[in-house]
């Protein structure tokens, strides 16, 4: 039996033992070891060495978010990401959108690129064969750090953007979220909804400022899961961001994320009439950031309020009890500058208020009282036990990666996750729901309700 086989063959066994052993013993390994690597080119790497395929998941997290558009040209950011991918100078020669895709099709990579308020991620999976894999980065590097951006694809996008956002308009679902955004984050720029204005209004020179003065390695976490080396990770990541601007410092502050105030209902309620043979409902208030203290308690008593699916509260008032809805939900949102609470369900129109206030009570009657001791025994059993599916594959620990990195957490966050989970007392619960939910601030938001 050659080296490889016996090499895969060991970690298929610990990855058997791994599941078996989480429910039993909280101090069991959660995650192979993380590695911080601060890299050449200012940028720094996050490596997980996973070698059971020949596969990398390979991704980069820029500071170049939607926070950072222009004022009255919001979607820049999102432009930027797009237009990416579709001209760049590779290789010293002028490439378009048909080449790109055709070649990242031929070398069987996925490249992906996608803009949130927060942040711009890449996101690349490739084979970890040495030929293929120095392709795909040496012309990942390029499209990155060299974009082309024509006017008539940006024109052409331009049109694409504005046919679906004037289509999303129509969609009740689409105006709840823009509504409840407006509501939640008070004009931060956090939560700034794009308009036909603000795309019409983009131009090309718009987006060759944002990418200098964004895309800069300073502002990159590199993160890299798979089959490869320390040496090779590092090698990857240099390559990756060695030929990004090196600028000067930008500012990256943006404004801080406003409590909601404490004020009359009829301020915090906002119905949108709306065709639909349905009502959408939402009810949110602003929550925690990531690495607030909270988060534990909060994560686990949202579980049990309604974020367990057939076994939350939510579930068994509104659907198992009462029958107004399919389903009901609720989490929490918590990122690295702002967070917020959710709860969201559909109803038939002419019980809309009803199903609203009983949303509410169970919300208001969980903050009050808590959960019971037999609500938080299963589920801690169901999340600890469920654990080892957040992390078997690659692209899932990538992403854990990149939660970790960005949100600065620390290196040991999935070894201790389980832990964590456990250390949860009711206490905990009722003390973190009554400082973080009060019903006097929480805004609702009803589209196409009676």
């Amino acid at each position: 039996m050659n080296h490889s086989i016996q090499r895969h063959l060991k970690m298929r066994f610990f990855q058997a033992l791994l599941v078996l052993l989480l429910p039993l013993s909280q101090s069991a390994f959660a995650a192979l070891p993380i590695q911080k690597i601060p890299l050449s080119s200012g940028a720094t790497l996050y490596f997980v060495e996973a070698r059971t395929i020949p596969m990398l998941n390979i991704g980069m997290d820029i500071q170049a978010g939607s926070v950072f558009d222009p004022k009255e040209k919001s979607g820049v950011a999102d432009m930027t990401a797009n237009l990416l991918k579709k001209g760049a100078m590779i290789g010293g020669k002028k490439r378009g959108e048909a080449y790109i895709a055709d070649k990242i099709s031929d070398l069987g990579a996925v490249f992906s690129l996608n803009a949130s308020s927060e942040l711009t991620s890449i996101r690349i999976k490739t084979l970890s064969k040495e030929a293929i894999l120095d392709e795909v980065i040496q012309h990942v590097s390029d499209i990155i750090a060299n974009p082309v951006f024509d006017p008539k694809v940006l024109e052409r996008e331009k049109a694409l953007e504005i046919s679906g956002l004037l289509e999303s308009k129509m969609k009740p679902e689409f105006l709840l979220g823009e509504q409840f955004n407006k509501m939640m984050f008070q004009g931060n720029p956090l939560g700034t909804a794009t308009t036909v204005l603000d795309i019409k209004n983009i131009q090309i020179e718009d987006l060759k400022k944002f990418h200098q003065t964004y895309y800069r390695a300073k502002n990159i976490n590199v993160l890299i899961v798979g089959d490869a080396s320390v040496a090779t990770a590092t090698n990857i990541a240099n390559r990756l961001t060695q030929q990004m601007v090196k600028t000067s410092e930008v500012n990256l502050t943006i404004p801080p994320f406003k409590e909601l105030p404490n004020r009359p209902l009829d301020q915090r309620m906002v119905n949108i009439a709306h065709p639909s043979q349905q009502a959408h409902i939402r009810i949110g208030i602003n929550a925690i950031t990531r690495n607030h203290p909270d988060y534990f308690p909060l994560f686990v008593g949202n579980y049990i309020l309604g974020g367990g699916g057939f076994v939350s509260r939510l579930m068994n008032e509104i659907r198992e009890k009462r029958g107004l809805a399919y389903s009901v939900s609720s989490y929490f949102y918590p990122a690295k500058y702002s967070g917020y609470f959710v709860a969201g369900m559909q109803t038939k129109k002419e019980q809309s208020q009803q199903a609203v206030d009983l949303l509410r009570a169970t919300i208001d009657a969980f903050v009050n009282n808590g959960p019971t001791d037999d609500e938080i025994v299963a589920a801690k059993s169901n999340l600890v036990n469920g654990f080892a599916l957040r992390i078997d594959s690659n692209g899932k620990l990538l992403e854990n990666l990149s939660n970790i990195a960005w949100n600065n957490l620390p290196l040991d966050t999935l070894d201790v996750w389980t832990n964590q989970v456990q250390a949860v007392s009711r206490a905990d619960i009722q003390r973190a729901f009554k400082k973080h939910l009060d019903a006097q601030r929480m805004i609702t938001v009803v589209v196409g309700g009676k």
